[in-house]
């Protein structure tokens, strides 16, 4: 045979092997449920058990001294009930444990309400396991907890997330939503139990927040911040303030202001006296019994600030609502918690 031939073959059949290895390991290849998987695979970031923003609910034992697990730790239960429980951004994610005779066959895993069920049985033991994969989720904030259903070993090694994702760390406030209005921004989030108070940050480009507001814990649902620009995009995240600390972030939402065509000139005064009604961007309602004259002050103020002059506040007297030994009381309006307000004029 022609030895040049041969060598020609040698060298073509080398190429291929190479080729062969090269999208073995890239993301041609991809692990299946129940292979081992030491390292995250191409366009995946893995998360070691022992990270914060991963919340272990019921009786856990922690293990740090085994170099079987993913970062030489490991946590392990075989309580019924007990759970582990994360939020994400991002669009998949993987479960790493184990395989082995004496886990779990029966483990619920949550995602968004959405019930799957996983199981690290096998005979024998294998370490540092794919035992769940979901793929295909929308880009967005992904709550997951995953419970043991029996009295049986149900062990977290670690958690994969696709790498333009991340974990959300605890009281992070989640599923923040923007509703542009006129000349405000509504905006929606997740209750965070035991939240003290809420932090918003605002701006007019991604990622760099110029402005501050703060929300009380009662006002996640509704909190409207004013006096934006309409037709100027915004940015927002928020954070939740837990025992004095702040969470990280949110996920960011945007909205515009739109406008609602120009404001009708105020019609003239009919009586002597008017009900002011002060809605604030809390909700509440601050009811004034005031004469004509206080009730314009206070509007001239109002459209004074809207214009960009004028005091942060105005003092309104409380008048006949005193109480108490007290020679004045005054309620102080700040005006970007006011949202709107209303005048019902009277006569004596």
């Amino acid at each position: 045979m022609n030895m040049k031939f041969i060598k020609k073959i040698s060298v073509l059949f080398g190429v291929f092997l190479f080729t062969a290895g090269i999208l073995l390991n890239s993301n041609l290849y991809a692990a299946s449920v129940g292979q081992g998987l030491t390292e995250p695979e191409v366009g995946w970031e893995r998360y070691n058990d022992t990270a914060t923003a991963i919340r272990y609910n019921g009786n856990w034992l922690a293990y740090s001294t085994s170099n079987s697990y993913y970062g030489g730790t490991h946590k392990v239960t075989s309580g019924i009930g007990d759970s582990v429980e994360f939020e994400f951004y991002g669009n998949k994610m993987r479960i790493i444990g184990v395989l082995y005779i004496g886990a779990s066959k029966n483990i619920e895993v949550s995602i968004d309400g959405v019930k799957e069920q996983m199981s690290m049985y096998r005979e024998g033991v294998s370490y540092q396991t794919l035992n769940f994969e979901k793929t295909g989720l929308t880009d967005s904030i992904h709550h997951v907890i995953i419970t043991n259903k029996e009295a049986k070993e149900f062990y977290v090694d670690a958690i994969d997330i696709n790498e333009d994702g991340r974990l959300i760390g605890q009281n992070v406030p989640i599923n923040l939503e923007a509703i542009g209005g006129d000349n405000q921004v509504k905006l929606n989030w997740d209750l965070v139990n035991d939240a003290e108070s809420y932090t918003v940050k605002y701006g007019t480009e991604s990622g760099k927040y110029t402005e501050t507001a703060t929300a009380t814990k009662d006002v996640y649902g509704n909190f409207v911040i004013p006096g934006l620009t309409n037709g100027t995009k915004y940015y927002f995240v928020v954070s939740a303030k837990v025992n004095g600390v702040d969470s990280e972030y949110s996920n960011e939402a945007s909205a515009t202001p739109q406008g609602g065509g120009s404001q009708p000139e105020p019609e003239p005064t009919t009586g002597d006296r008017a009900i002011l009604v002060v809605t604030m961007t809390t909700g509440l309602e601050k009811e004034f019994d005031l004469s004509i004259k206080e009730v314009n002050d206070f509007i001239a103020w109002y459209e004074s600030k809207q214009a960009g002059s004028g005091s942060a506040s105005y003092a309104i007297n409380k008048h006949d609502n005193n109480k108490g030994p007290f020679s004045s009381r005054k309620d102080y309006m700040l005006y970007d918690r006011i949202l709107t307000f209303e005048v019902s004029e009277y006569s004596k």
